[in-house]
């Protein structure tokens, strides 16, 4: 069968080497040639070429596909529900739907362990624990640590439920661009850290989510004086007579300017900026609400000479204004800080790969519009996701998927269960959340609060291979065996609540209407269309058709009839088990494609 693999072929192919990637279907579909570049718009290779689109509006047609596309970035899976109502929108207003984050914030995470560890601040089963702060030395670490728990659970939680915008999909974005670990902070070498990280690490992953589509410098300038950022890059230690450049660093190197060629920052950039930042104190750790304070006693009152790339700028004694005026002097390289950003953002949304084309026709007028926007973020986005780059047919299926977007997005598109049916039952909805984050996210190396480095995830920002990291011998198999999971079942049995999470595949296909199901070829042209960000070829389609829904037989009707005496009693358990399993072969098939691993 033509470029159909099996994860066991996958499997033997994907990895050579230092983990890069020679799987013929990747090589087929990932943009690294422009002078021979081949992509498809049907089943036949179509175009060859540059890719030379830019960001004027699209204007051309807005079918299922272009609004699977939409939502494959955009969103963490999606419910068929939601991509007809994409659909049927256009695509400016869908667009503009799911840009529309101005709802209220989620409920916050709750003690749901008590039944296991008693809180020690007294907060009751099932109430928000996030406003309470240990005041005395050494109690509520235990509590701490379990609170820590429960804020990655809650995430987890918020990803699989989120509502139809891309608020998640943002938050995740801000958390590995600008990222703390949980782990960390609760083990910083400073009074009651060990007893309120949790608490002041949600309220940084809350301003990400609060501020998701905001204004980008006062979203800098609020993380520099974040409690859960003052210790984790080691500004809390930063004084006149003891300096600490950590966090002025990663402020240009990492979160500002970037290390393209444009970004000239010096050291003595670094080293002047850090003596802005002295002074600056979280002194109020065991109380609520935790802020950060300027402590004058602490500041080097010097006067800070910056480097020809700042324009040789001074910073003289103003105290706390000091700060405020460094980012000011950041924000006035706009070329590149704001292309710096664009980068960014791209290589989260669209694609790693950005050539003289791309930075021509999308990265400078995108980084453009951003300034004149104010710094805001929002219409940058709006700007991207109407062009008609983003709708390239060059971009659709190219994006190796996160673990999150395998493994949450895989769970939300199958409708699999990860809320308990008691939704008072606290301790087993996060048990089930636990489960999903500990067994499949943890595995595959990407949990909310848990980061490699302040960098952030490498296959977001590493050369040569960016997103291309994700995959390696470990891995893959992972990513395998939880495709194999979703299908063939498990039980997840908390205190006598069982939640099944296993794809009911008979439920999933009536989503179709009833003339697609009976009839195979569009069946499976259906869940084709609906699973894979690309087509497969006929050769291909017709052998998933025969292989699992016809058993290897040659009539049509062989799955028809099947299907009608399924419908006509649907209460025979052989009629039933015959169709189930013809579609969970298919469905699996499906999803063990390399295809199904690209978005």
């Amino acid at each position: 069968m033509k470029n159909q693999y099996t994860r066991r072929k996958f499997f033997s192919k994907i990895v050579s080497g230092k983990g890069k990637i020679t799987d013929e279907l990747f090589e087929k579909y990932k943009r690294k040639n422009y002078s021979t570049r081949h992509y498809k718009t049907t089943n036949e290779e179509a175009r060859v070429g540059n890719i030379t689109s830019g960001l004027s509006p699209y204007t051309g047609s807005w079918t299922t596909q272009q609004a699977l596309h939409l939502l494959r970035r955009t969103q963490y899976g999606f419910k068929k529900a939601d991509v007809d109502s994409i659909v049927s929108m256009g695509m400016t207003t869908a667009v503009n739907s799911l840009l529309n984050v101005v709802t209220n914030l989620p409920s916050p995470p709750i003690n749901y362990y008590q039944n296991t560890l008693a809180d020690e601040g007294n907060i009751a089963y099932g109430a928000d624990w996030t406003q309470n702060a240990f005041g005395t030395s050494g109690v509520g670490n235990s509590t701490n640590n379990i609170r820590n728990d429960s804020l990655t659970f809650w995430n987890v939680g918020l990803a699989l439920n989120q509502e139809l915008n891309i608020r998640e999909k943002m938050t995740w974005f801000w958390y590995h661009f600008i990222p703390i670990n949980f782990e960390t902070i609760r083990v910083a070498n400073y009074s009651y850290c060990g007893s309120n990280s949790a608490r002041i690490s949600y309220d940084f992953i809350e301003h990400s989510r609060a501020n998701s589509l905001g204004n980008f410098k006062n979203f800098v300038r609020n993380i520099a004086t974040q409690p859960a950022m003052m210790y984790y890059l080691n500004n809390q230690s930063n004084t006149n007579t003891a300096p600490d450049e950590n966090f002025a660093r990663e402020l240009m190197e990492l979160f500002t300017l970037g290390k393209d060629p444009l970004s000239q920052y010096t050291e003595t950039d670094v080293i002047n900026a850090a003596k802005v930042l002295t002074g600056w104190r979280v002194q109020n750790l065991n109380t609520y609400p935790t802020s950060t304070s300027f402590v004058s006693s602490l500041h080097d009152t010097g006067i800070k000479t910056f480097s020809s790339f700042f324009n040789n700028a001074t910073i003289g004694n103003t105290g706390p204004t000091e700060l405020d005026t460094f980012i000011d002097l950041i924000f006035s390289k706009t070329q590149v800080v704001s292309e710096y950003i664009c980068r960014r953002l791209y290589r989260y949304f669209v694609y790693y790969d950005i050539d003289a084309n791309i930075e021509a026709n999308v990265i400078t007028p995108l980084a453009q519009h951003f300034v004149a926007n104010n710094w805001e973020i929002q219409p940058v986005l709006d700007k991207l996701f109407k062009s008609q780059h983003f709708y390239d047919m060059a971009n659709f299926g190219v994006y190796i998927k996160t673990p999150f977007d395998l493994v949450i997005g895989s769970m939300r598109t199958f409708n699999l269960n990860y809320n308990v049916s008691d939704p008072t039952n606290f301790e087993a909805q996060y048990y089930v959340w636990k489960a999903i984050n500990n067994k499949y996210l943890v595995t595959l190396d990407q949990e909310m609060g848990s980061v490699p480095n302040v960098s952030g995830w490498n296959p977001f920002y590493q050369n040569p291979n960016f997103h291309e990291y994700w995959i390696n011998s470990s891995t893959i198999q992972k990513r395998g065996a939880f495709i194999d999971v979703i299908f063939n079942g498990t039980n997840l049995n908390y205190n006598g609540l069982l939640t099944r999470i296993e794809v009911n595949t008979i439920a999933w296909v009536q989503q179709f209407p009833d003339a697609t199901i009976a009839d195979p070829e569009l069946l499976v042209n259906a869940c084709v269309a609906y699973l894979l960000p690309v087509d497969l070829s006929v050769t291909v389609k017709s052998n998933l058709k025969t292989q699992n829904l016809l058993s290897n037989q040659i009539s049509n009707s062989y799955w028809t009839t099947a299907w009608n005496n399924y419908l006509a009693n649907p209460t025979n358990t052989s009629y039933t088990n015959i169709v189930k399993q013809r579609l969970k072969s298919l469905l699996l098939a499906i999803t063990q494609l390399a295809e199904y691993q690209l978005m």
